[in-house]
């Protein structure tokens, strides 16, 4: 029995070391998996985009926004002119924090009856990131009140007041953010999957060469071959964003038309994946190892697990790229911001390109692997 065993053993290794395609993912890539989320999840959250409109233009104002910008945790990069740009900021993603001073703000220190007061405006869609910006931002705000010399004496205060408003997510509910980047993966997920197995089904169970000698074209062939996966994807975003909606109490605040709208586009470019990867898989086996690969590499340049920030330079132009990223913050965006397609249309944007090289290059792929 032993040597029964022994032999069977020995034959899958065997096998194992024929298929090489699988062999290099399964001793490699999980290497490069560890690296890659290690390096992104053990970093901190520095340089985080930072807003401030300073309508009170005086020193004591500037020294305000140079103590924001000494600190590792933030980084000034917009200067608007109004508090409706600092929103607009908010609501397209582009910062984090809004920082507001207002006019007679040096005037009013000078004063121990006037407050001192600075609007602190976070965007808490994604609550950690917005924590942090906070803590950065009021420790910063603390330390130049105890270093400003001069100033009157207040009893049993600062003499900086700090006003906190938190959009989106004031009560910093971790579901919010979690739970529309889940829905997001899923349907990413069970899309790549069905539309990865059709070709290499076919191939595997030897039905492939009825489907090449049928009266059909290449591109009908993909396209009999995607529908199906349509179908599937778009139910699955149904079922996914009711239960969000009303099992988690997610919010819609946006256009529930706009974000069907760009699921198709996004279903659709997951579909040109799975039938590249189609195109390449000899069994289901190895498509659904390729889907997994990809999964474990979108994910970590979606933004799902950490902030794109974190990852080092070049993996941040390589997640420029990434379907998933887009789709998360478009539905991030429409759902929790109630966002419109001026605030999400560079996003559609980049995964409507991004769709179309892969189509090409899965149909050009799919025939040569039949001619």
């Amino acid at each position: 029995m032993i040597l029964r065993i022994r032999n069977l053993v020995w034959k899958e290794f065997i096998q194992l070391r024929r298929d090489w395609v699988m062999a290099a993912f399964i001793l490699t890539l999980p290497v490069l998996q560890l690296i890659l989320l290690a390096s992104a999840t053990t970093s901190s959250i520095d340089d985080l985009s930072v807003a401030v409109v300073d309508r009170d233009r005086s020193s004591v104002s500037r020294r305000v926004v140079t103590s924001l910008g000494n600190r590792e945790e933030l980084e000034i990069q917009y200067v608007p002119a109004t508090l409706e740009q600092a929103r607009h900021l908010l609501d397209d993603g582009a910062t984090i924090l809004a920082v507001v001073i207002r006019e007679g703000f040096s005037a009013a220190l000078e004063r121990p009856s006037e407050t001192a007061a600075v609007q602190l405006i976070a965007d808490g869609s994604n609550d950690l990131v917005a924590d942090i910006a906070l803590g950065a931002a009021r420790a910063a705000l603390v330390d130049l009140a105890g270093e400003e010399a001069g100033l009157p004496p207040r009893a049993h205060a600062s003499p900086i007041e700090l006003r906190t408003t938190v959009r989106y997510n004031p009560t910093f509910d971790v579901k919010v953010f979690t739970v529309p980047a889940q829905v997001g993966f899923i349907v990413y997920q069970v899309t790549l999957t069905v539309a990865s197995i059709g070709l290499a089904r076919e191939r595997e169970l030897g039905t492939l060469e009825q489907l090449i000698v049928m009266p059909l074209s290449r591109l009908e062939l993909v396209v009999g071959k995607a529908i199906p996966a349509l179908i599937v994807g778009m139910l699955n975003f149904a079922l996914m964003v009711v239960v969000a909606i009303f099992g988690f109490g997610i919010p819609m605040r946006g256009s529930l038309m706009l974000l069907i709208g760009l699921t198709l586009v996004f279903v659709a470019v997951q579909i040109g994946y799975g039938i590249f990867i189609s195109g390449i898989a000899h069994t289901q086996q190895q498509a659904i190892l390729l889907v997994f690969v990809l999964a474990m590499v979108d994910m970590a340049f979606s933004g799902y697990l950490v902030p794109i920030k974190n990852l080092p330079m070049v993996l941040q132009t390589f997640a420029e790229v990434a379907p998933l990223r887009h789709y998360l913050t478009i539905l991030r965006g429409v759902m929790l911001k109630g966002a419109d397609l001026s605030a999400l249309w560079q996003h559609a944007v980049a995964m409507g390109v991004t769709g179309l090289l892969v189509v090409a290059l899965a149909v050009r792929n799919l025939s040569r692997s039949l001619d």
